[in-house]
């Protein structure tokens, strides 16, 4: 405690005088001195308050001053907070969508402006692969193009037939045109020699041996002119130019014939896999937009595409029991995560709540739903549901 020892200053009273109308204090005259004010015993009271709190002040301190180090805020050990559990669920928003992932069918490519003329199914139908789903308008022009095309075809493979028989005749012709002249050659050459043999023995004249020699030549060039016939047609198949010819047109035929077909299949959409027809977007008249013609999915297995936040992948893995839930549901459905994405993107879908958080970063997973809660989903293709994964099953 600290101790004040207050001292006063005692001096003689002196004669009190009488006290002076309007003031508080009293007036005293010293030796003929001018009147001055002295304080009175009330401003002595004042004082006397001032000293008390400020010694009670200076006490407080001096106590806080002597508590531990350890009771002062900030300046001790603060004691650690115990760490509150991890919990076994990871929650996630989905949307529930056929095996292999919804598929949005568009006009085929190269259907230009087409516009459709004829929608083949309905909404729920099961198709099987390749079946016709929808006719264009470029339909009859293409089927046109694709009857001349046949057409042309024909054509070239019958002038490939007459090309191989008129082949055949002009080797069995050049052969034996070939044959004659070797015939007249040889004649004409016996014939010639005879006659050079009597003109050395003087019984003709130089001028008729001249004349066979001039038919014996014209034997020699009409053998050529046979054997370059059948060279020009010799050969089979391929070897032939003539054939060769005749059978390169037919195989341009039926390149041109192959186009118009595939022309033909762009003005017509076919299922491309075994499936359900979803939604219909398109009808007869209308030019496809961007929503496609339909929409296309399996949905004899059905599953649910999460997006879960980057902080709870950690904690996901293959395997795991899911439970789905959502206000369109009665009873919730169930599966397991078959596939968890590798790379984080932005979120795409966002709780209702005025505070939700609408620029996550999240990372996809894939749910596959089991039999009993596939057959449940199967009528209810995008339904946003709620996931809830037991991240303590294997």
């Amino acid at each position: 405690m600290i101790n004040l020892t207050i001292v006063m200053n005692s001096t003689a009273p002196t004669p009190a005088a009488p006290m002076s109308a309007g003031l508080p204090l009293q007036v005293v005259a010293r030796g003929g001195e001018p009147a001055s004010h002295v304080r009175g015993p009330w401003l002595q009271r004042r004082w006397w308050w001032l000293i008390v709190l400020l010694a009670t002040g200076a006490a407080g301190g001096a106590v806080l001053l002597d508590q531990p180090a350890a009771l002062a805020p900030g300046l001790g050990s603060v004691r650690p907070q115990p760490t509150a559990d991890v919990p076994p669920h990871v929650a996630a928003l989905g949307r529930l969508a056929p095996s292999g992932e919804l598929r949005t069918l568009a006009a085929p490519f190269g259907a230009g402006d087409a516009r459709v003329a004829e929608i083949l199914v309905t909404e729920g139908q099961q198709v099987l692969a390749g079946t016709p789903l929808a006719v264009f308008d470029s339909a009859p022009a293409l089927q046109a193009a694709l009857a001349v095309a046949e057409q042309q075809l024909a054509s070239r493979r019958a002038a490939l037939a007459q090309a191989e028989r008129a082949v055949s005749s002009s080797q069995a012709e050049s052969a034996a045109a070939l044959a004659r002249a070797d015939v007249a050659a040889r004649a004409a050459e016996v014939e010639y020699q005879r006659w050079a043999a009597l003109v050395d023995q003087g019984f003709v004249s130089p001028a008729a041996a001249d004349q066979r020699k001039a038919l014996r030549d014209e034997a020699a060039a009409e053998q050529r002119r046979a054997r370059a016939s059948l060279a020009r047609h010799a050969g089979q198949g391929l070897e032939q130019p003539d054939l060769w010819v005749a059978q390169r047109a037919v195989e341009a035929a039926a390149a041109e014939r192959d186009r118009a077909v595939k022309d033909l299949a762009r003005a017509m959409l076919r299922a491309p896999g075994d499936g359900t027809v979803i939604a219909v977007h398109a009808k007869p008249g209308e030019r496809p937009g961007g929503a496609g013609v339909l929409d296309f999915g399996d949905t004899r297995v059905m599953t649910a595409e999460l997006e879960l936040y980057q902080a709870d992948v950690t904690r996901v893995a293959t395997g795991q029991q899911v439970t789905l839930h959502s206000p369109a549901l009665t009873t919730p459905l169930s599966g397991v995560v078959s596939r968890i994405g590798l790379s984080v993107g932005r979120q795409r879908l966002t709780d209702t709540s005025p505070g939700a958080n609408v620029d996550a970063r999240v990372v996809r997973a894939t749910v596959v739903l089991d039999e009993a809660s596939s057959v449940r989903a199967r009528r209810l293709v995008g339904l946003e549901v709620q996931a809830d994964i037991e991240t303590g099953t294997p």
